[in-house]
C-alpha cells in the first residue's frame, strides 16, 4: 500500500510540476523608486509597527502606495506615474497628517468607485498613549476629506490590524478593528465591529455581534469560511498581557446581525502568539487555507508558524512541519501571492523587533525576508526558500503587501520597516521581474454587492489546473494587498472557465481569457451558474477527476490513476530501454 501511494503522490507532483516557472532568483530591491521616504516611530515612543496598502486611488489603471508614519511624521502617498516611476504626494492629497498610524486598510465605503482609507492608531502596545484613528473619504478628484469625527467611528484604546467586508448584506463595507491591548498597563482591550449605513457614517455593533472578544488581537480576516454567501470573520491573536498563548478565532455569520463562535473544534483552536496571516488554496482543492506568522524559532518562548489546510467542510489541520514552513525566524506580516505564476500559491513572511527588544529574538536570529515558493501544491505540501537581493535580518521589519505595481502580471512586495540602528527606516519594494509563466488578471467590479467586490470568490480553471482566490481589503498584518487578483497559469495559452461567486453568492460564468491579458469582470453581466462553484466538497465536472488534493480518491479514481501511472512508468522503461 506504501508504494500505492508514492505512485499517486508522484502522479500529481508530476502533474503540478509541468505548470511551467520562472527564475527563482527573479526579485530585485527597487527601494530606490519610492523617494527615499522615512518611516520613524520608536523614536517618539511609538510601537515602531506599520503598515502599507497598494490601491489605485485615482482610478488610472495602476496601482499607488499608501505608507504609515510615526506620530509628528508624515505618513506617505506614493503616486504610480505609470512610466516605472513614483511621486510623494500625501501633503497635497490632504493624508500626510502628522498625527502618527500604524495600520492601513483601503476600500471604497459609499460605493463611488474611489477607494477611501482608515488608519489605526499609534502607540499604546509597548509603551506611550495610543493615538486616535482616522478615516479618509476620497473625494476623486485626487484629494482625500478626513471624516473621522462625522463617522462615529470611535476605535478601542489600542488598534492596530483592521479589514473591511460587507457583513450584512447590504452592499456597503463594514470595518472591523483588531485591539491588541496595552502590555505596559496590562490591560486588554476589546475588538470592534461598525456596521456602514451607507451615508459615510457607522454605527458601534461590537457587543451585538459577538466578535468584540479581547484576546490581543493583531490581525483579521474576512472570509466566507463555509460557503454559504455570508461573510464570515477570523481573528488573529497575539498580544496576550499575560504571555499566555492564544487560539485563533473562528466566527460564523449568522446572516442576522451575529455571529457563531466556532473556535473551538475549528482545528484553529490552537493555541499561539499568531500575528500575520495570509490566506491562499495552497493545494489547489477548492478550500482556503491559512498560513500564520508566529514568534518562530526566537529564543523568547519559541512557537513555530502555521499553515492550516481543510478537506471539505472538515476541521483545519496545521501540516506547517510536513511542509517545511514552521522553522522560521519570527514573522509579523506576511502574502500569499504565486509569485512564479506557475498556479500554486506562495509565500513571503518578514518582521523583527526593535533593537531593545532584539535579544528575546536571539542574536543573529532577525527574520532576513523569507520567500517560500510552492513546490507544486499536491497532497504532501512542500515548499523551498529562495533567494532574495535583501538581507532584513538588522532590521524592525513589521507590514508586508503585494501586488503588480508595474503591471507586468508578476505581484511584487513592499516591506514597511524601521532601522533598528536610529529608529527609522526607508520601505523595502522587492520588484518581481518575471519569467516565461502565463497570468491572467481579474478586477473585479461589484453592482448590487459593494464595488470593490470585497468577499467574492473567483474560480479559474486552465486546462488540468483549477484555483480559487477571494478578494480582500486589510486581511494583512496593518496591510491591504492588491484586490486585482493574477492567476499563473504556467505555459497553458489560456483558461477555460472563469466564474466569479458575488458577495452574497450569487454565481456568474465569464468567457474565457487569454494568457497575459488583464480583464475587468463587473457583476450582472456574467452567465448565470445554478452549480456551486469549484470547492472540495462539491463533486467535479464529468470526466475529470477529482483534485489531488480532496480528499481519499474513490475506488474508481484510485484506479484510474494507477493504471495511468503504470502505463507512465511503462512508457519510461521503453524509452530507457531503446536508448
Amino acid at each position: 500500500m506504501n508504494a500505492w501511494r508514492v505512485i499517486v503522490v508522484g502522479v500529481c507532483l508530476s502533474v503540478a510540476t509541468q505548470a511551467g516557472g520562472q527564475d527563482r532568483e527573479a526579485f530585485e530591491d527597487a527601494s530606490d523608486l519610492l523617494n527615499g521616504f522615512e518611516r520613524r516611530s520608536t523614536e517618539f515612543r511609538g510601537s515602531g509597527l506599520g503598515g502599507a496598502a497598494w490601491f489605485d486611488f485615482d482610478n488610472d489603471g495602476d496601482l499607488d502606495l499608501f505608507i504609515t508614519n510615526g506620530r509628528t511624521q508624515p505618513n506617505a502617498l506614493i503616486e504610480n506615474l505609470g512610466n516605472g516611476t513614483f511621486s510623494e504626494i500625501a501633503a497635497q492629497a490632504g493624508v500626510a497628517d502628522n498625527v502618527g498610524y500604524s495600520g492601513v486598510v483601503a476600500g471604497d465605503i459609499d460605493n463611488d468607485g474611489f477607494r477611501d482609507l482608515f488608519l489605526t492608531s499609534e502607540g499604546g502596545i509597548r509603551g506611550g498613549p495610543a493615538g486616535p484613528v482616522a478615516l479618509y473619504h476620497n473625494n476623486g478628484d485626487g484629494t482625500f476629506s478626513d471624516i473621522t469625527q462625522s463617522s462615529g467611528i470611535v476605535a478601542p484604546a489600542t488598534s492596530l490590524s483592521a479589514a473591511m467586508a460587507d457583513v450584512d448584506g447590504d452592499g456597503f463595507l463594514d470595518l472591523f478593528i483588531s485591539a491588541p491591548g496595552s502590555l505596559p498597563r496590562g490591560r486588554q482591550d476589546r475588538n470592534a465591529l461598525y456596521r456602514n449605513n451607507g451615508d459615510l457614517t457607522f454605527t458601534d455593533i461590537s457587543a451585538e455581534s459577538g466578535v468584540d472578544t479581547r484576546l490581543g488581537a493583531c490581525a483579521a480576516l474576512f472570509t466566507d469560511h463555509n460557503r454559504d454567501g455570508r461573510i464570515d470573520l477570523m481573528v488573529v491573536n497575539c498580544n496576550n498581557v499575560q504571555f499566555l498563548p492564544t487560539p485563533i478565532e473562528l466566527f460564523i455569520n449568522r446572516g442576522d446581525g451575529t455571529f457563531e463562535d466556532a473556535t473551538a473544534g475549528s482545528g484553529l483552536d490552537r493555541l499561539g502568539y499568531w500575528m500575520g496571516i495570509g490566506a491562499a488554496d495552497f493545494d489547489n482543492d477548492g478550500d482556503i487555507d491559512q498560513f500564520l506568522t508566529n514568534l518562530g524559532t526566537s529564543t523568547f518562548l519559541p512557537t513555530r508558524h502555521g499553515l492550516f489546510t481543510r478537506e471539505c467542510d472538515g476541521p483545519y489541520r496545521n501540516v506547517a512541519a510536513d511542509a517545511g514552513v514552521a522553522e522560521y525566524e519570527f514573522g509579523w506580516g506576511c502574502t500569499t501571492a504565486d509569485f512564479d505564476n506557475d498556479g500554486f500559491a506562495d509565500i513571503f513572511l518578514a518582521g523583527s523587533l526593535p533593537d531593545t527588544l532584539l535579544n528575546a529574538i536571539g542574536p543573529g536570529r532577525g527574520n532576513p525576508g523569507i520567500l517560500l515558493q510552492n513546490d507544486g501544491g499536491s497532497r504532501q505540501l512542500g515548499f523551498t526558500e529562495t533567494p532574495l537581493p535583501v538581507n532584513l535580518a538588522g532590521d524592525f521589519t513589521s507590514g508586508v503587501a503585494s501586488g503588480d505595481y508595474d503591471g507586468d502580471g508578476f505581484e511584487d512586495i513592499v516591506v514597511v520597516l524601521s532601522k533598528h540602528e536610529n529608529g527609522r527606516g526607508r520601505p523595502i519594494l522587492l520588484h518581481n521581474r518575471g519569467g516565461d509563466s502565463g497570468w491572467v488578471e481579474i478586477r473585479l467590479v461589484g453592482t448590487t454587492s459593494n464595488r470593490d467586490a470585497i468577499g467574492a470568490r473567483v474560480e479559474v480553471e486552465a486546462g488540468d489546473l483549477r484555483q480559487v482566490r477571494e478578494v480582500y481589503a486589510g486581511s494583512s498584518f496593518l496591510s491591504t494587498h492588491s484586490t486585482w487578483l493574477i492567476f499563473g497559469i504556467g505555459d497553458r495559452e489560456r483558461t477555460d472557465s472563469v466564474i466569479v461567486r458575488w458577495p452574497g453568492g450569487d454565481a456568474e460564468r465569464f468567457p474565457s481569457v487569454t494568457s497575459r491579458q488583464m480583464v475587468v469582470l463587473t457583476e450582472g453581466t456574467g452567465q448565470p451558474v445554478t452549480a456551486a462553484p469549484f470547492d472540495a466538497c462539491a463533486e467535479p465536472p464529468a470526466g475529470q477527476p477529482a483534485p489531488c488534493g480532496a480528499g481519499i480518491l474513490p475506488v474508481m479514481a484510485m484506479a484510474f490513476v494507477l493504471l495511468r501511472a503504470t502505463r507512465l512508468l511503462n512508457v519510461q522503461t521503453h524509452v530507457r530501454s531503446s536508448k
